[in-house]
């Protein structure tokens, strides 16, 4: 469940019961999944990972799981795969969409994958409440598709002129007291007759542009963002080649925790934290990588 004021944990650094030693700590939390890879060929955008964001009491002295997912795999002509998921104790954000082909609609994950401008045109996937947000939709048959849900927003439909630009993410200062932004979507693929859409804020990749518009690949989502993939161009020529078909993977999920700095948080061998930083009383980890068995242990020093 979303926190709606995190300042509250300044005034409870550990929880203890009838005046003996604390048996738990609080613990900010964000925690975002892979995000989706974009569809290939004229195709919609990766939605961004799940993004779970709060407060938590830890036990003291208990392992307490901890996964990171990784992005979403874009190929060269069809869907999208969707994100993997990551967790922090119960609490476990759902991976990306994928991106729409013609063949079937964008993938529902933590945010939505964008629907393809064929085959329909194809509509968006659905995102998960207090995650992110659904994938736009594809605009008419070889135009442009829709862009992948973000944690903030959904992702912009398609255009006669434009794939749909990915939904926008959210600021952690707030929440974890780290300035960066996570969760943006995928932007939808263009045509011969559109142009791309942009990655959403928050490490979403932008769509690939089409040989007949100065051709691009489309851009992968940032990793540990839980970015979106952007969506594959497309084409339509005689003796064409398939270079701007493929979609961008999405991007690696994280989680980032913010306890006391009274506490000391013990990690399994297959966790790899990608920062640590201090201040104002409290440390922040920032984890880029961790398995189905890894786990984090909080004591107090």
């Amino acid at each position: 469940m979303l926190s709606a004021n995190v300042s509250a944990f300044s005034m409870r650094k550990a929880v203890g019961g009838g005046g003996g030693a604390p048996t738990s700590v609080d613990v900010d939390y964000a925690v975002i999944a892979g995000g989706g890879g974009g569809g290939g060929n004229i195709a919609g955008g990766g939605g961004a990972g799940g993004v779970l964001l709060g407060t938590a009491s830890i036990d003291l002295d208990l392992a307490i799981s901890l996964t990171v997912g990784g992005g979403g795999y874009a190929p060269q002509e069809g869907m999208g795969y969707n994100g993997g998921a990551s967790v922090f104790s119960s609490f476990s954000a759902t991976g990306g969409g994928g991106g729409s082909n013609y063949t079937a609609n964008g993938l529902n994950g933590g945010s939505g994958g964008g629907g393809s401008a064929q085959g329909g045109p194809r509509v968006g996937g659905s995102g998960v409440s207090g995650q992110g947000n659904d994938g736009g939709d594809g605009f008419s048959a070889q135009a442009a598709s829709g862009g992948g849900g973000g944690k903030s927003s959904a992702g912009s439909n398609g255009s006669s002129s434009q794939g749909g630009n990915g939904g926008s993410g959210i600021q952690l200062s707030s929440y974890v007291g780290v300035t960066v932004v996570v969760g943006g979507g995928g932007g939808g693929g263009g045509s011969s007759y559109a142009n791309q859409g942009n990655g959403g804020n928050g490490g979403g990749g932008s769509g690939g542009r089409s040989k007949y518009n100065n051709g691009a690949l489309a851009n992968y989502g940032s990793p540990r963002t839980g970015g979106g993939g952007g969506g594959g161009a497309g084409t339509y020529y005689p003796g064409g080649t398939y270079d701007y078909f493929y979609g961008g993977y999405g991007g690696s999920g994280s989680v980032y925790l913010r306890y006391p700095d009274t506490h000391t948080a013990t990690f399994s061998a297959g966790v790899t934290i990608d920062s640590t930083s201090t201040g104002g009383g409290y440390i922040i980890k920032v984890v880029s990588a961790a398995g189905g068995s890894d786990t984090v242990t909080f004591s107090v020093n």
